[in-house]
């Protein structure tokens, strides 16, 4: 990607708009961002990096304007068996940076138009709670997502959604994931690419103030619109970007 002053725009366009997007239903900053990071010439283990730092900072900055209690002990033994799937994520990229990029860009999009698909069709009445492997598969599968094309959300949402949990509880149980969970992944992204991913970290600590303007706007606009409204124009979204990613 050239550094220029429209590219600059661009990047701080999409991230903004991506953190909105996830404010509001609790997910996409990387399902929205990805995709359109790739098409710009970004390579990969970059915009997963970029992507990790972004959604830390507006993950941190959700739970602190939601000022909802954490599921810590929840929350625990999902970034331990999230990070397994990670890990094993990591290994497939690493092969499939030896591809060519547009297969790269192609995979991301059957991947998302996958994503997308499950979580329109996958309609669970709301429970309780569940059995314990359904979060150990949905944790994994997450995990795995994620260290490939750092796209983990479409599990998580699938998981959450089964619950009888309030907007604001499933927004800071997935907040406090994400920000554990990046934690951790950045780690692992330094022992296999080295000091490069330095200036990607850099960058997403740049986005900061956009991630924040997406925070403020899309916050209030989650308590304003219902979760269905929200979800169904998120999804056109994201299929538009799939097919664009694919064709």
């Amino acid at each position: 990607m050239e550094v220029d002053l429209l590219n600059i725009l661009l990047l701080a366009g999409i991230i903004c708009f991506s953190s909105m997007i996830q404010s509001a239903v609790g997910f996409g900053i990387a399902l929205f961002a990805t995709p359109l990071l790739l098409q710009m010439g970004i390579p990969l283990p970059s915009v997963i990096i970029i992507m990790l730092v972004c959604s830390m900072f507006q993950s941190a900055m959700g739970i602190f304007r939601l000022r909802q209690p954490m599921q810590w002990k929840l929350s625990s033994i999902a970034v331990l068996v999230r990070i397994i799937g990670i890990i094993s994520g990591i290994f497939i990229l690493k092969f499939l940076l030896v591809t060519n990029v547009d297969n790269i860009k192609m995979i991301v999009g059957y991947i998302l138009c996958l994503s997308v698909v499950l979580q329109l069709f996958c309609k669970q009445h709301p429970v309780e709670k569940l059995h314990w492997g359904w979060g150990g598969l949905a944790f994994t599968a997450s995990g795995l997502l994620a260290g490939v094309c750092g796209m983990g959300g479409p599990p998580l949402i699938l998981w959450v959604m089964a619950h009888d949990w309030s907007t604001k509880k499933i927004r800071s149980f997935m907040f406090g994931l994400l920000i554990a969970s990046a934690i951790f992944q950045i780690i692992l992204m330094r022992f296999f690419f080295g000091d490069v991913i330095y200036k990607d970290i850099l960058i997403g600590v740049c986005l900061a103030p956009v991630i924040y303007l997406g925070v403020h706007i899309g916050l209030p606009l989650g308590h304003k619109m219902s979760k269905t409204t929200l979800r169904r124009v998120a999804y056109v979204i994201l299929l538009g970007i799939a097919i664009a990613s694919i064709i």
